[in-house]
């Protein structure tokens, strides 16, 4: 040994005789702790649990002996290694199935893993999760849900090696040097490429450990050292630079010691019977000595260390957990239950771990996980795991701090605080009565020694809490002479003058002591009444409660006055608060009353919808005056400033929904007990703090169409997910990360696009929607803890359904396109068709109009000459013969040959195209009417518009219209006898023509009769589409309406 190493052991020596002083464990006053279990029946693949680690997302990680657990607080999802696999191990691709042993969905990753045992979790500085085991070193791929090997080693040092628990253990990196430090215990330190997980060096054992046959038996990276220790009395340190070993020499340090750094310049070591407190920098060290034994004697044995939120340190062995504290050094609790109703449960702990929200996680060797949660609100629970049922009736907490309960049909239980079930005293144990009844209903103090005990049907006595006799005082309650009554609601109350005030039906009793026996009287009758409950309060006004209605008795009044509530109303319990409020606990809510007896509040669901009851039960104030009540919906705090109401029911650890009435106290310290159809619940309102710690929530997975959606990416990290339009029915399942009290986290989410609010989720971790139109949605979500304490930035996935292709914009644009090609080619044949139909009829317009010339230039030519030629024979015949009577014969052909050749002169008019036009057709009516009307000596008007429309008339129409103006002339001229004849056309959407003379009109009926030329205008207009209205008022008026289009 060197001159510096004997030097430094000398120091050391010194050190201890000179710095460690003489500790001695104080144990403080136990602090109840209450835990959560987990174990195989909800989920967990094994109950042998050996590391516990949180990630980068929230999710709990378990290894245990059986496999790897991912726990989101619901369901455990579970990887593990394929035990049929004939291949090296780690050549499993993986193979997502289907497991529900809670009623959740949890995937078996069931070839995920590539080795079989030996497991230990690490998180790196990337986030990343690296695994260890028997097989070499895997790393998860949060993006495939799955395990990839990085370091292979299927060797075996040694057949030690083979046995150990583990294999592989990293102990931490550098970051600087791109290094992790990986422990082998069979041969030493590994240094890997944290990136590539190639082997750089392998820095073996201290070649004296080595000669030795010895390996470290608790190692740990602390900054840049490594500490290691291999005997008892001692620890190394090893520089990872510069590979030089330090030993330290603590004879604290027994074998197999456990080692935690604290801080940059402590360590911690606890190992049987001691605590070490080692300052690196200062080479100063306490020992703290401790003697724990088991019910066996056999001594505590460390294990695991872990810091929790108050800097205790939980240390966790072979009989439970010791707490420690380091500011004051000491001992200052053991824990050696995770059950309430048990002694001392199976406690061997093999890892502890505080989570982010400062849950404490106790894996054990063979009892599953165990969870504390400081910001979880603590009801310890009373039960009695030795009677069929704990349907209790009445609670009191003694002067020495065990709880007395009575319960319906098995007598009496005892409790030790912190809900330690001590013994059960049963109304008959089989050789003797204890009690005279089964039913005990209520309990209160007499002194330290005796309690009082009211039963059903009037029993009553004293019960010596020593020698556990009771004295039966019923005797002296039946010398009254009371007749039978209903007497389901025994209670008791010690006034402060020192009488015991109690029930019997309709009657309010007290038992006053009288040198060594006790003497019976009646207060006061309430006739067809039944008791449910008394409150005296420190003035000495008195208060009785009923079935139907509450009685009080002023301290300074002589009689008892009725107070008056709503009919069908249940008193259950009476209290006073601080501002002298009566409160009064009913089977419809509770009733707040002021000194007047007045109701100014009453509290009930449908006022207060947050208060999910109304049957109340009992009603206790806190310290700080807020009002506690039970009821079957579990308990409910209420704070009458604000009118907050909070309501706790079993998901918080109550003993069931359902409380019972005359089972509630409240003890000197300020605990509340309130006792139901399970047991009681005892709890420290002071105590309850919010949890501050916010949920996030995951989207665990998703449905499409009620099948999985697939992808090569695990759901919670998509941002943006795409759907086919015909894929528009989805479910998302999600889950919030908050384990302090998972039941009671709550959840809401909200599609936008198809939500107007959030949705209250509830208990149902899924969220459905069908028949979404194609568009783009945000699916929000987000999440409350179990105070009710939300995370303002939800958990977002942008969800696309896809527009089918027929409803895209490119589909739009070629379908336009194709649109307007057809509609493009079809009017170019249109217009072909136009084209052609209107050149044919041009060129049959120009044959007709060719015909219509030559057969009126014929007729002209022809008929017109010979026409002329006989009027103008018949003219020179008539002038040569002398006859009279010839004369007129030959007149007469004059005549229609002059007719026929005007005729056929408006028949050429007619037919020739040249006179196709709207102005010719007024011009050759103006000009006929000029000269008719002339001939017949009338005068006459026409008036024309100034502007004429160039419209084309064909042949047919200029004739009607011609024909029907000149059938209206010729009456004119031929009935009317008028002087003056007004002839009018007006331009509109039609053509008018007013014909009016001034003369004598005509007889409707006689037309109506025999006007055939009337009928034949009517019957021109009808030919063009125009109408034609004849009136008789001061001459005759003749309306033509002519459409022009």
């Amino acid at each position: 040994m060197s001159l510096q190493r004997a030097a430094q052991i000398t120091r050391t020596i010194l050190l201890f005789f000179l710095c460690t002083l003489p500790v001695t464990v104080l144990h403080a006053q136990e602090k109840p702790y209450i835990f959560d279990s987990y174990g195989v029946n909800e989920g967990l693949s094994q109950n042998s649990v050996y590391d516990i680690l949180e990630d980068n997302q929230g999710f709990m990680w378990i290894a245990t002996h059986d496999g790897v657990n991912r726990f989101d607080g619901y369901v455990f999802n579970e990887y593990r290694y394929n035990p049929s696999s004939r291949e090296i191990a780690g050549q499993g691709k993986g193979n997502l199935g289907t497991r529900s042993n809670t009623g959740g969905r949890a995937l078996i990753n069931r070839f995920a893993l590539k080795g079989y045992k030996g497991y230990s979790l690490y998180r790196n500085a990337r986030h990343q999760l690296i695994l260890t085991h028997n097989y070499g070193i895997s790393v998860y791929d949060e993006y495939r849900n799955s395990f990839e090997n990085v370091l292979e080693d299927t060797t075996l040092a040694n057949s030690a090696e083979g046995d150990s628990g583990r294999k592989f253990k990293i102990l931490g990196e550098d970051t600087t040097l791109n290094a992790l430090y990986v422990w082998r215990p069979s041969k030493g330190l590994y240094v890997l490429d944290d990136k590539t997980y190639a082997i750089r060096r392998l820095i073996l054992y201290p070649p004296a450990m080595i000669r030795k046959g010895l390996s470290a038996t608790a190692v740990i990276k602390d900054g840049n050292n490594i500490w290691m220790n291999f005997e008892a009395g001692e620890l190394m340190a090893m520089n990872t630079k510069t590979l030089r070993v330090t030993t330290y020499c603590l004879p604290g340090i027994t074998t197999h010691p456990v080692i935690r750094s604290l801080n940059s310049d402590t360590l911690i070591i606890a190992s049987q019977g001691h605590v070490v407190i080692f300052n690196k920098k200062l080479n100063k060290y306490t020992d703290l000595t401790f003697d724990q034994h088991d019910e066996k004697d056999i001594s505590f044995v460390p294990l695991c260390m872990e810091l929790d939120q108050h800097g205790n340190v939980w240390i966790g062995g072979t009989d439970g957990i010791i707490v420690y504290n380091i500011k004051r050094n000491e001992i200052i609790n053991h824990i050696v239950t995770f059950n309430g109703s048990e002694t001392r449960s199976w406690n061997v702990v093999a890892y502890l771990y505080r989570d982010a929200s400062d849950n404490m996680w106790v894996g054990t060797d063979g009892d599953g996980i165990k969870k504390y949660s400081p910001n979880k609100k603590v009801f310890n629970l009373y039960r009695s795991p030795f009677i069929t049922h704990n349907m209790v009736r009445a609670v009191y907490k003694h002067d020495d701090g065990k709880l007395y309960v009575g319960l319906m049909h098995d007598g009496l239980d005892i409790y030790e605080k912190g809900g330690k079930w001590l013994e059960r005293i049963p109304a008959d144990d089989g050789k003797n009565n204890v009690f005279p009844a089964k039913n005990l209903n209520a309990i209160c103090r007499e002194d330290f020694e005796h309690l009082w005990f009211h039963f059903s049907d009037m029993y009553i006595g004293l019960f010596n809490v020593h020698t556990h006799r009771f004295e039966n005082l019923t005797p002296a309650v039946k010398a009254l002479g009371m007749p039978n009554q209903e007497d389901i609601y025994p209670f008791l109350f010690k006034r402060n003058t020192g009488e015991i005030y109690f029930n019997y039906g309709s009657y309010l009793l007290q038992l006053v002591q009288v040198g060594k026996t006790y003497k019976a009287s009646i207060i006061h009758e309430f006739p067809d009444e039944v008791l449910t409950t008394y409150f005296e309060d420190f003035l000495g006004n008195k208060y009785v409660g009923t079935k139907v209605a509450v009685y009080v008795k002023k301290a300074d009044s002589p009689g008892w006055e009725k107070m008056a509530l709503p009919a069908g109303t249940i008193v259950k319990s009476i209290n006073k608060n601080a501002h002298k409020q009566l409160l009064v606990a009913t089977s419809k809510g509770l009733f707040v009353m002021d000194e007047k007896n007045r109701i100014i509040q009453h509290y009930n669901s449908y006022t207060f919808p947050s208060l999910v009851n109304d049957y109340f039960y009992g009603v206790l104030l806190d310290d700080k005056d807020r009002i506690w009540v039970s009821h079957n919906k579990g308990l409910s705090q209420i704070n009458q400033v604000t009118d907050e109401i909070t309501t706790y029911n079993y998901e918080d650890g109550l003993q069931s929904n359902e409380f019972n009435t005359g089972a509630f106290y409240k003890s000197t310290d300020g605990e509340l007990f309130f006792g139901g159809i399970r047991g009681v619940n005892g709890f420290y309102p002071k105590d309850f703090r919010n949890n501050p710690s916010k949920p996030k929530v995951v989207i665990m997975r998703m449905e499409v169409l009620d099948k999985p959606y697939e992808s090569d990416t695990a759901l919670s990290l998509l941002r943006r997910i795409e759907l086919p339009y015909n894929h528009n029915t989805i479910a998302i399942e999600f889950v919030p990360l908050e384990f302090t009290n998972p039941l009671k986290n709550k959840v809401q989410y909200k599609l936008d696009g198809a939500d107007e609010d959030w949705v209250q989720a509830g208990a149902f971790r899924m969220a459905r929607y069908t028949n979404l139109r194609p568009g783009t949605y945000t699916f929000n979500v987000r999440a409350s803890n179990n105070d009710d304490i939300w995370n303002s930035t939800p958990t977002s996935l942008e969800i696309v359904i896809r527009i089918p292709f027929w409803q895209s914009l490119w589909f739009r644009f070629l379908l336009l396109l194709l649109l307007l090609g057809v509609a493009y080619y079809f009017s170019t044949l249109y217009l072909d068709y136009k084209i052609r139909h209107e050149k044919l009829k041009l060129e049959k317009e120009q044959a007709v109009d060719q015909e219509r010339a030559r057969i009126s230039s014929d007729m002209h030519d022809d008929l017109g000459s010979g026409l002329s030629t006989i009027r103008l024979l018949s003219e020179i015949a008539k002038r040569k013969i002398q006859d009279p009577t010839q004369t007129r014969e030959i007149e007469r052909i004059s005549e229609a040959a002059g007719e026929l050749v005007d005729k056929m002169s408006e028949i050429i008019w007619a037919m020739n195209s040249s006179n196709d036009s709207l102005e010719n057709l007024i011009a050759y009516m103006r000009s006929f009417a000029a000269d008719f009307l002339e001939h017949a000596h009338i005068t006459h008007q026409f008036y024309i518009p100034e502007s004429i429309p160039n419209i084309k008339l064909s042949g047919g129409t200029r004739r009607n219209i011609y024909l029907a103006v000149k059938e209206s002339l010729h009456n004119v001229v031929k009935h009317a006898q008028a002087t003056e004849v007004v002839i009018q056309i007006e331009m509109h959407k039609n053509m008018t023509i007013m014909l009016k003379d001034n003369g004598k009109g005509f007889d409707q009926e006689k037309v109506r009769l025999f006007g055939n030329g009337l009928k034949n205008i009517q019957k021109r207009m009808a030919a063009v589409g125009g109408s034609a209205d004849i009136s008789s008022d001061n001459g005759t008026r003749v309306f033509l309406d002519i459409p022009l289009i």
